[in-house]
């Protein structure tokens, strides 16, 4: 049995037992499941952390920090309920000096959830697999706010250089299964853009990205809208992995994660550079899981290309589509 899936067996084993077991009083029992809570916060299990939090809270109705730490937790399983804890810890708040500047940030994080899309299904935190973990914590302050709003995300490919068409239709179809895509026709109608050019980047990078601010007008509005470019590289002699890596990964910081994972494994890996670059370069760190090891290697070392994305890629974009942004549990 996997690790994860151990630590959720005992800490639902240890927490039945005590519920079972006669206790000295409602504050040990309140106190037992708010810490079981926190655990499976901790381990990306939401719906656990959210029937413990509710059982802490049928001890002790009016402890805010359980009805905080629920509010965060329900994010990632029910968003009515989420802003309906958001709204009892203002609630019990109050005028209360020391919640002040939290209960600030509640009241920021409701109209931003009010203001959030009707996700589809493919985002939806169901398809959230708790064993599988996530990067959220690494990308979500510099991810906020860069997710779309509109589904499905338009994408402009245009004239796809004969090399590059393989390797773009499969990272194309492998991002479209957790966020909706649509071709369209002409660049103006399109939320990223894929863009083939012969000039090298200053960086020896394979693919870049960058956002551009749009005007739209429709004869009575205008709006600025944020359209994401990914650029490649057409004059390096690249293999059909690194091709696919390399578009894998600019479409996934064009669809909102602005940051990056410290696995190897993952698409949206720190070091994917280090893949798609010009064989020649020296490695200067080598991944593993869990981080890098610092040194200098020889530059036939290079780690595999990802193939496609991992649970962990799907999860941290499902979980940056239904969170406001990061915001710290409480303890007790």
């Amino acid at each position: 049995m996997r690790p994860r899936l151990i630590l959720r067996w005992l800490l639902s084993s240890l927490i039945l037992l005590e519920w079972l077991t006669p206790a000295a009083g409602n504050p040990r029992k309140a106190e037992s499941a708010f810490r079981a809570g926190n655990r499976f916060f901790d381990t990306a299990y939401f719906r656990e952390a959210v029937e413990m939090y509710t059982r802490a809270l049928d001890q002790d109705p009016s402890n805010i920090k359980v009805h905080y730490n629920r509010a965060l937790a329900n994010e990632m399983v029910d968003r009515k309920a989420a802003i309906r804890d958001w709204e009892q810890v203002l609630e019990l708040t109050g005028d209360n000096p020391d919640w002040k500047a939290a209960a600030s940030q509640v009241r920021e994080r409701l109209q931003t959830l009010a203001k959030m899309p009707s996700l589809p299904d493919s985002l939806q935190p169901s398809n959230y697999v708790p064993k599988a973990g996530d990067y959220y914590q690494e990308v979500a302050e510099s991810s906020q706010g860069l997710q779309f709003d509109k589904f499905p995300v338009k994408v402009f490919v245009g004239s796809v250089p004969e090399n590059w068409q393989r390797s773009t239709r499969e990272a194309l179809a492998g991002w479209s299964r957790v966020v909706p895509l649509e071709e369209v026709a002409s660049r103006e109608a399109a939320d990223i853009v894929l863009s083939w050019q012969s000039s090298p980047d200053e960086s020896g990078r394979l693919a870049w990205d960058k956002d551009v601010i749009q005007e739209e007008d429709d004869g009575t509005t205008s709006r600025r809208k944020k359209v994401a470019v990914v650029m490649l590289d057409t004059t390096r002699n690249s293999s059909e992995a690194q091709k696919r890596a390399a578009v894998l990964h600019e479409i996934g910081h064009a669809l909102g994660i602005q940051g990056h994972s410290n696995r190897s494994e993952d698409v949206m890996c720190d070091t994917i550079d280090l893949v798609v670059v010009h064989e020649t370069r020296i490695v200067t760190s080598v991944p593993a899981a869990g981080g890098s090891l610092p040194g200098v290697y020889p530059h036939s070392y290079v780690p595999t290309p990802p193939k496609k994305l991992t649970q962990r890629d799907v999860n941290t974009m499902i979980r940056l589509y239904n969170s406001p942004g990061y915001l710290a549990r409480l303890d007790q």
